[in-house]
């Protein structure tokens, strides 16, 4: 027990002759951490009586942060403008490139590698204070790191949808696209941060050259699956030895929701759907003076990958359809109540 009260005493005293950070103090701040060398954030708010302490520190650190970041944001469109400003003057070189390139939206600064933040409570007054900072030179290697590491991330993407659509799976291949989109933006902000910080920084530091080729790749891949799957649908459908015709537009509709292109057997084609159906007669029941008619279509569907030759699902299903007319409109029932099973089971194939 006497043990455990020393210790206890001991953190306390400490505690309560914690000496002040010397950023708390304005001048002494702007001497250790002057502009030209660092950017700064600082807030402060007081805990009020029955406040929860964590939260006060937590917002105070959130400030001090957003601070710190806001005078990089500043210094960002301040050069950016200049670079607007001078670009007929300065001719089409890559840094103004990286200036201009989305120069009407605001640039997103999400994080500031290697920014600190601490806080410190006055323990008299209950004042709590946060100070954020980053050396701009540390800020500058850090993010040419990210900037090749973000690069090489890109390398990969761009690489594995290449492989997609070598392999037909151009549904996968069109979602990965968004994140090769958000790497790139990653990239440009921290080009136009780093760029706006470091008068010596080149395009060899900011990889300029290798995220043009990849904006480059990404620009051609986006074109490439803009008219998404290529589909060679055949489709005969058969009413009682007429052709019926609506079974392939109801198809074509469900599947073209989901960005599909329709093209002719002798078209470049990545996938090859063969549904045959065919109506039925069932039978006819009698009740209390009115007839149904009830009538099936069977219908056999074929899915094949046509750039590798694979046949990946085939199958027969059957729908029952019922009417007071007569079997033909029994049977069209059933093919109103079959087609959207048909389609789902086309579009979970090619989107495996």
């Amino acid at each position: 027990m006497k043990k455990l009260f020393i210790i206890l005493f001991s953190t306390l005293s400490l505690a309560a002759g914690a000496q002040v950070p010397d950023w708390v103090n304005p001048v002494a701040r702007e001497e250790i951490y002057p502009a030209g060398v660092y950017y700064t954030g600082f807030a402060s708010a007081r805990v009020s009586k029955g406040e929860d302490k964590e939260k006060v520190y937590e917002r105070v650190r959130q400030n001090a942060r957003v601070e710190a970041v806001a005078s990089i944001q500043v210094s960002v469109e301040q050069t950016i403008e200049r670079y607007m400003q001078n670009i007929q003057a300065h001719g089409d070189v890559s840094t103004t490139d990286i200036m201009t390139s989305h120069a009407a939206t605001r640039t997103s600064i999400k994080d500031i590698p290697g920014l600190k933040v601490e806080v410190w409570e006055n323990p008299k007054t209950r004042d709590v204070y946060a100070f954020a900072w980053v050396k701009i030179t540390n800020l500058s290697r850090q993010l040419m790191r990210r900037i090749a590491a973000n690069n090489a991330k890109a390398e990969v993407e761009v690489e594995s949808i290449e492989a997609m659509i070598e392999r037909g799976d151009k549904v996968q291949a069109k979602n990965s696209l968004p994140k090769i989109q958000a790497l790139i933006e990653d990239i440009e902000n921290d080009q136009r941060v780093l760029l706006s910080i470091d008068a010596n920084v080149t395009d060899e530091d900011m990889a300029v050259e290798e995220t043009n080729s990849l904006k480059k790749r990404y620009q051609a891949l986006t074109a490439d699956l803009k008219n998404g799957i290529n589909i060679c649908l055949i489709c005969r459908a058969d009413m009682f030895g007429q052709e019926y015709n609506a079974l392939k537009g109801e198809i074509q509709g469900e599947l073209s929701k989901i960005g599909c292109s329709f093209v002719s057997e002798a078209d470049n084609q990545d996938w090859t759907i063969t549904v045959t159906a065919q109506a039925r007669e069932y039978n006819k029941n009698d009740l209390g003076g009115v007839s149904t008619y009830y009538a099936y279509v069977d219908a056999n569907i074929i899915v094949e990958k046509t750039t590798t030759g694979q046949r990946i699902y085939e199958d027969a299903i059957s729908e029952k359809g019922g009417h007071t007319h007569n079997y033909e409109q029994a049977a069209r029932q059933a093919y109103k109540d079959i087609s959207p099973k048909i389609s789902k089971i086309i579009k979970e194939q090619i989107q495996q």
